[in-house]
């Protein structure tokens, strides 16, 4: 479903049901999701924050999906980075000026960075696809880490949230059909 965000300085404060958005229970916590508006209001960044209702057991799972993101990662790519680095330090010519005399060590590193970065990111997406009876299925539309870095989205278990064209509107989906047509309801002003 998709929210129209009329004045970018002033974010919609959206409304949700009082239940969690993952498996329905009751509200027991709170988790956030934040979008940066990229303006400014009274020289500070406006940030668009989505108070999220989860059930202790549910935000127990959100804090933890770092065990299927992250940690397979960055594990697996400081293995697989180590590995490529010592045979690209090994082979790769010496400088023979004062300036180029680190060349092996820089060109090791390069190799290192990238292997790491393929192999990190093909462990996690593994480890994420083994995941879906824990943690469901939005786990896997989350974007690999290395390309976290570079998206305009955010996530949380039961709901997915990113920016769509030039931040006029953000796209949220839900995982539980039941929570999305009460979500519907609250903010029936705002959706498109």
């Amino acid at each position: 479903m998709i929210i129209q965000i009329p004045d970018l300085k002033n974010p919609p404060i959206l409304q949700f049901p009082n239940s969690c958005v993952n498996c329905g229970k009751p509200k027991e916590e709170t988790l956030s999701l934040s979008f940066d508006m990229s303006v400014q209001k009274k020289s500070q960044q406006v940030v668009m924050k989505i108070s999220v209702p989860m059930c202790k057991v549910c935000a127990e799972k959100e804090r933890s999906i770092a065990k299927v993101t992250l940690i397979p990662f960055l594990i697996s790519g400081a293995i697989f980075g180590a590995i490529a680095f010592i045979p690209a330090f090994m082979f790769s010519p010496e400088g023979t000026t004062p300036d180029t005399a680190a060349f092996p060590y820089t060109f090791g590193g390069f190799v290192g960075l990238v292997v790491g970065v393929i192999f990190g990111s093909i462990v996690e997406a593994i480890v994420k696809t083994l995941s879906i009876p824990v943690y469901g299925k939005l786990v896997t539309k989350r974007p690999l880490t290395i390309l976290g870095f570079f998206s305009n989205t955010d996530d949380l278990i039961g709901i997915s949230a990113k920016f769509i064209k030039d931040r006029e509107m953000i796209e949220l989906q839900f995982e539980n059909e039941e929570i999305a047509s009460e979500f519907k309801k609250l903010n029936q002003s705002l959706i498109l």
